[in-house]
């Protein structure tokens, strides 16, 4: 969560907008502001269906995605299983994985009278480097007890670089389109388990000593900017992970709390926190947890790296 007087003018904009109810009348304010149109530019989202009106704008910051702009958020007729399995492809020894695909697991409704020749069941996601928006479309696996069918859709990056956030979408084929973004804070996956650039420890920037006397000094981490709303903390332990302290997201240049540094790019942030704790202990354990999805109704997706200081 920036300081408000760090952003710039088009972020502000951005948030601003974010907070809307209506997405069709968020992305046309923002279109219009920075005369964005994907139906304009050749080669913009290829796999996405025709767009109708000139309300396309890239996946980030809270602008609207196509789906979000021409269709209704409805999980009774498509949601995310919450469910997902990952496939590497190309591994060898030596440079090991060149691509990571992500398949994602929706539900939908079938409709009476639907053309299937029309029907589609698919996922608009964004990656950390990619501006734009990308369209992948599944395939039909079954048809459950309940009446709802099963689809697997395909999302695939030869970068797989942090988290990508996602909407899943439905068209029908009966002449409506539906989708699950998650209460407007969308789906957020990492591309590995053991990923390290969702959160990264910035040794470059970390002053932090632990001695006798306590902890003192600057823990710093690169953090991929998924939401404004995000939720930081850091907890730490300095009885071997026994009992755990919270230190929460405050204003910059406090002690004990953490708080947004700076921009790295449009997709990463740099955040510190200023410890001073005293206190003789025998070691030092912190994890920085990170928050996507905050409010009612809203699946949340949980980030954490953890670390430690060798005591001096």
């Amino acid at each position: 969560m920036r300081a408000p007087t760090r952003r710039t003018f088009t972020q502000s904009i951005e948030a601003a907008l974010a907070s809307t109810s209506n997405p069709v009348a968020r992305t046309f304010a923002f279109g219009s502001l920075i005369a964005t149109a994907c139906g304009l530019v050749p080669g913009c989202d290829p796999g996405a269906p025709p767009i109708d009106e000139l309300s396309q704008g890239v996946i980030a910051y809270g602008q609207a995605d196509w789906v979000q702009s021409r269709g209704i958020r409805d999980t009774s007729q498509v949601q995310y299983y919450q469910e997902f399995w990952r496939d590497s492809s190309a591994c060898n020894s030596r440079f090991g994985c060149r691509s990571m695909t992500v398949f994602i697991k929706l539900r939908v409704r079938p409709a009476l009278g639907a053309d299937l020749s029309k029907k589609r069941v698919g996922v608009v996601y964004r990656e950390a480097g990619r501006t734009d928006p990308i369209t992948a479309v599944g395939s039909y696996f079954a048809t459950h007890g309940d009446g709802y069918e099963e689809w697997h859709i395909p999302v695939k990056s030869d970068s797989f670089r942090g988290t990508f956030l996602f909407t899943g979408w439905y068209e029908t084929g009966a002449g409506s389109t539906f989708f699950d973004d998650n209460g407007g804070q969308r789906y957020a996956i990492a591309w590995r388990d053991s990923d390290r650039q969702t959160l990264a420890q910035d040794y470059a920037a970390t002053t932090a000593r632990f001695d006798s006397a306590g902890v003192k000094g600057s823990l710093a981490f690169v953090v991929q900017d998924l939401d404004f709303d995000k939720v930081l903390k850091l907890t730490y332990s300095t009885d071997g992970g026994v009992t755990w302290k919270d230190l929460a997201m405050g204003a910059a240049g406090s002690k004990n709390q953490l708080s947004w540094k700076s921009d790295i790019d449009q997709d990463f942030e740099r955040w510190e926190v200023d410890l001073d704790l005293p206190g003789s202990f025998a070691s030092f354990q912190y994890k920085l947890i990170y928050r996507h999805g905050t409010g009612g109704g809203v699946s949340p997706a949980e980030f954490s790296l953890a670390g430690g200081l060798s005591k001096l």
